[in-house]
C-alpha cells in the first residue's frame, strides 16, 4: 500500500507537470490561428476567448491520455535508472501492476466524463457561438465592416458599413445578386443573423428591395420593415463538427447511420484507450540503468502515434461503411491488446527460448 502511494505521487506529479505543458503548446496554437482568423475578418476578437476555453475543454479527452501515458513511462523509468526496482524485487516486492492498472481505470473515467459529457457539450457551444457570430455565416462569412465581399460563385456582392459587437447586429447593409431571371438589389439600416427550422437566415431590418429582369430598368420597388433572406447552407446536413456536438444519449439511442455510430464509438473508446495504454506503459519503461530514464519515451510516442492513426483510420471505415458496426474500432483496441500481452510474457519467452536452445 506504501509502495503504491509513493507510486501514485510520482505518477501524479509527472502527469501535472505533462498536462500544463500539453495544454499551454495546444493554448498558444489555437490562439495563434484564432488571431489570424480575426485579422482577415473571419473571427471578431471577443470571441477569441471563449472559442479556445470551449475548443480546449472538447481537446482535454485527447490530451490527457497522452500526459498520462507519457507519465507513467517516465515515472518508472526513473524507478528503474535509480534501481529503485530492482531493490523492491531484492525484497520480494514485486512490480505494483494492479495498482498502476487501477489508477488507469480510476483516471479513464475522468477521461469517460469528458468524453461522452464535457467534449459535446463544448463542441455544440461553440456551435452556437459561431452561429451568433457577427459576420454572416455560410458563404457570406468572413465579411468585416467597411469591406465588400462576393457570394455565390461571383454572382452577389455583400456589403456593410459598421458591426455592433455588443448585440451582433450589422448596420447600414447593401446586398446585390444576380438570379436566372432577375436581378436584386437590396439595402437596409441593419441587420443580423438567425437560425430556424434547419436554415440560416440574414434578417434584414428597415429596407428596400429594388428588382428587376436581366437588362432591364423597370425596377419593382419595394419598402419593407423586415425582409428574411435564406443563406445556402442546411443546418440539417450531417458533418463531423455537428456529430460531436450531438449528445452521448442521443447517439446512444439513435446510432444507426454509421457516421453516428463512428462517433458513439470513439467516445467510448477513449477512456478504454487509457487504460490500454497504463498497461503497455509497464513492460515498455523496463529498462536498466545504463540505458536512462528517457529511452522509451520515443518508442512509447511512436506506438501511441500508431494507434492513435490506427483508430483515427477505423473510424473513417466505420463512417463510410466499409467495415461492419460489431468491428468498428474494436479491432484496434484488440491488437494494442495483443501486444501487451506479448510485452508483458517476453522475458517468460526468453527463458523458455534460452533453455530450448542449451537444450
Amino acid at each position: 500500500m506504501i509502495i503504491s502511494r509513493y507510486l501514485y505521487r510520482e505518477i501524479l506529479y509527472t502527469l501535472l507537470a505533462l498536462s500544463t505543458l500539453l495544454v499551454l503548446i495546444y493554448i498558444s496554437n489555437r490562439f495563434i490561428a484564432y488571431l489570424v482568423q480575426a485579422s482577415v475578418g473571419d473571427l471578431p476578437l471577443g470571441f477569441i476567448f471563449q472559442l479556445l476555453g470551449l475548443k480546449l475543454l472538447s481537446s482535454l479527452m485527447l490530451i490527457l491520455p497522452l500526459s498520462f501515458f507519457l507519465a507513467i513511462l517516465l515515472s518508472l523509468g526513473r524507478l528503474y535508472k535509480d534501481n529503485e526496482i530492482t531493490a523492491m524485487a531484492a525484497c520480494g516486492v514485486p512490480m505494483p501492476t494492479g495498482s498502476i492498472i487501477s489508477l488507469g481505470a480510476m483516471f479513464a473515467i475522468l477521461v469517460g466524463i469528458l468524453s461522452l459529457f464535457v467534449a459535446p457539450w463544448a463542441e455544440s457551444q461553440i456551435a452556437l457561438l459561431q452561429s451568433n457570430l457577427s459576420t454572416v455565416a455560410a458563404e457570406v462569412s468572413g465579411v468585416a465592416a467597411g469591406r465588400f465581399k462576393g457570394f455565390n460563385q461571383g454572382k452577389g456582392i455583400f456589403y456593410v458599413e459598421a458591426i455592433e459587437s455588443k448585440n451582433n447586429t450589422m448596420q447600414n447593409l447593401f446586398i446585390q445578386t444576380k438570379l436566372p431571371k432577375k436581378h436584386i438589389i437590396m439595402t437596409a439600416k441593419s441587420g443580423y443573423k438567425k437560425a430556424q427550422d434547419g436554415e440560416l437566415f440574414l434578417v434584414l431590418v428597415n429596407g428596400y428591395r429594388y428588382e428587376s429582369p436581366p437588362g432591364g430598368l423597370n425596377y419593382v420597388v419595394t419598402k419593407f420593415a423586415e425582409h428574411q433572406m435564406r443563406i445556402p447552407r442546411l443546418l440539417g446536413v450531417v458533418k463531423s463538427e455537428e456529430i460531436e456536438a450531438i449528445s452521448s444519449k442521443k447517439l446512444w439511442f439513435a446510432a444507426e447511420q454509421p457516421a453516428l455510430q463512428a462517433e458513439l464509438q470513439w467516445r467510448l473508446a477513449v477512456p478504454l484507450s487509457v487504460i490500454l495504454l497504463a498497461a503497455l506503459a509497464i513492460p515498455l519503461s523496463h529498462t536498466n540503468p545504463r540505458q536512462g530514464q528517457y529511452s522509451k519515451i520515443l518508442v512509447g510516442i511512436l506506438i501511441y502515434l500508431i494507434y492513435g492513426n490506427l483508430m483515427n483510420i477505423a473510424k473513417k471505415w466505420l463512417e463510410r461503411g466499409d467495415v461492419p458496426a460489431w468491428l468498428g474500432i474494436w479491432w484496434v483496441h484488440l491488437g494494442l491488446l495483443i501486444i501487451i500481452l506479448f510485452l508483458f510474457y517476453l522475458p517468460f519467452l526468453k527463458i523458455q527460448a534460452r533453455k530450448f536452445i542449451m537444450k
